[in-house]
């Protein structure tokens, strides 16, 4: 099937129709001069059966960058598809709305919704990081672009013109241990929920963990096309991965010792054996990667994977390489795969409560939940009067004062930094993510973090997400709730409020959080609430 310039969906129906559409991606540097993505595009263009999707980056590494926008129009005035990505590290959520509508004017149809890495040095020093909405509430967005955006325009209701966009999402499925893996499948459902039409996972050397993504998604009925990421690393771009300047990319002492003797032939194939093996384990598709290379390599390894075929059995120890105490959700199955219709390896033991979990949660449930005796009884003293909350009037000011210990105890326990839109029920009470996550995240974990747990920009830190998982079992929660809960994003006119006046004002996010259920009977195009 021919690319069909009008319709620009060449990635889209191949998908929903089932054909193995191989992408390229594009790494776009900071320079406006992209003279070799340009001949990489007129390469792939004048092949007949070249590479027709190209995916393009949007500021990767946290380093300045050619946004994605400046080099999609090429892309489809060679006739090609582009699958644009567009993260949240870099723009609140006007100007990411305003992108949208650039990339929609432009006739853009693919979007990739990432989170972002950890900013690194730009002009003058780091950059500030911004993550306003991050990949779950930017899927949210798109979602509700379908339908046209409401607003007002001075006395008058008007909605935008709506427009489709086919938008994926990313997973990390080589996590070495449970608290970091489970999070990222249960992040991975809600941003199905939210409206991803397709999944990319990060980068990693492991087929059987790739493997068990497609398995989990399987077991769980997440009925959206899964892309595995395939990456040609340079024996200094895998130092890079290793170390965490690239985050998220999972990459072994042995994977590292064997580039160290190899030259391009010997990673072009081992990319065409990886290629070879997700095609025949019913992939639907594969995203290739890697730096320097021609469409000419591309095609190589598309060529060779052919020539493989089945053969990639045989060659297992080239496609798995473990970490010491990799955590696999599945028990081993045949040829070095894990069995997807094994029960789930999660650990047994509960973790222990912390003082602060139960004094915390037993104050929630007896003067702050809905319904709660101090809840009917404070109500009503702090109900809005038509003031904003950062402008309240006398009688909420004293109120206020009164709860002000409450602000002291979060501060002292928490490490609460005063953003007025709490989600520390939701939790259980590990910490506060404004403070501890680097990304200020509220509706799960980026895929950054290190093999160890610790945080991708503050390794000396562990990732508060996984904290949370480990919080939530210990307070008898159930944490596949993550899995479904949206938490709209934070509301900052109540930056620098009381918290938990605003809680029983019905001012915070509690009153507009949505569970959220993947609706396929439209096939993955929107969700249930």
């Amino acid at each position: 099937m021919s690319f069909d310039r009008e319709r620009g969906d060449y990635f889209r129906s191949g998908l929903q129709e089932g054909r193995f559409v191989c992408t390229a991606e594009l790494v776009l540097g900071r320079d406006h001069n992209v003279s070799e993505a340009e001949r990489f595009v007129r390469e792939a263009a004048a092949t007949a059966e070249g590479i027709r999707v190209i995916g393009v980056t949007d500021l990767p590494g946290g380093n300045p960058a050619l946004p994605p926008e400046s080099f999609t129009s090429f892309i489809l005035q060679q006739g090609l598809d582009p699958l644009v990505h567009l993260s949240g590290k870099d723009g609140n959520r006007a100007f990411i709305e305003g992108r949208l509508h650039t990339l929609a004017r432009m006739g853009v149809k693919n979007l990739f919704a990432l989170t972002g890495d950890a900013h690194k040095e730009g002009f003058g020093g780091r950059s500030k990081p911004v993550y306003d909405l991050d990949s779950v509430l930017i899927l949210w967005l798109l979602q509700a672009m379908r339908t046209g955006l409401e607003y007002n325009l001075g006395a008058r209701t008007v909605r935008t013109t709506p427009f489709d966009f086919f938008a994926g999402a990313v997973v990390n499925p080589y996590k070495v241990r449970e608290p970091d893996q489970m999070m990222q499948f249960y992040k991975l459902q809600l941003k199905i929920a939210a409206g991803a039409r397709f999944i990319i996972p990060q980068l990693g050397y492991n087929l059987r963990k790739l493997y068990e993504l497609k398995q989990y998604m399987a077991r769980e009925g997440l009925d959206v096309p899964l892309l595995a990421n395939i990456y040609v690393p340079t024996l200094k771009i895998a130092q890079m991965m290793q170390s965490g300047e690239l985050a998220g990319c999972v990459v072994t002492d042995e994977l590292i010792r064997r580039l160290e003797s190899e030259k391009k032939p010997q990673r072009l194939e081992r990319a065409a054996l990886m290629l070879a093996a997700v095609k025949d384990l019913g992939f639907a598709s594969a995203h290739i990667g890697g730096f320097g290379l021609t469409h000419q390599d591309f095609m190589a390894v598309l060529e060779r994977a052919a020539a493989i075929g089945g053969g990639w059995r045989g060659r297992m120890d080239e496609l798995v390489f473990e970490s010491p105490q990799q955590f696999y959700l599945f028990p081993p199955g045949e040829g070095g795969l894990s069995d997807g219709a094994g029960e789930y390896q999660l650990a047994k033991v509960k973790p222990r409560r912390s003082w602060t979990q139960v004094l915390s949660s037993q104050v929630h449930d007896h003067l702050i939940k809905k319904g709660s005796v101090g809840e009917r009884l404070l109500s009503p003293h702090l109900k809005p009067d038509g003031m904003p909350a950062s402008r309240p009037s006398f009688r909420q000011r004293v109120w206020h004062a009164l709860l002000e210990p409450a602000t002291l105890y979060r501060k002292a326990t928490l490490g609460c930094v005063g953003c007025g839109d709490c989600i520390q029920e939701h939790v259980n009470y590990a910490g506060c993510t404004m403070r501890w996550c680097y990304k200020e995240l509220r509706n799960g974990p980026c895929g950054g973090s290190r093999p160890d747990g610790s945080c991708e920009a503050h390794p000396e830190l562990p990732c508060i997400w996984n904290l949370i998982y480990l919080s939530t079992l210990a307070m008898g929660d159930d944490p596949k709730k993550f899995a479904h809960t949206l938490i709209p994003p934070r509301d900052w006119c109540l930056d620098n409020t009381n918290a938990l006046a605003n809680r029983l004002a019905g001012l915070d996010n509690a009153g507009k959080r949505q569970w959220l259920e993947a609706d396929f009977s439209r096939g993955a195009e929107g969700s249930k609430s």
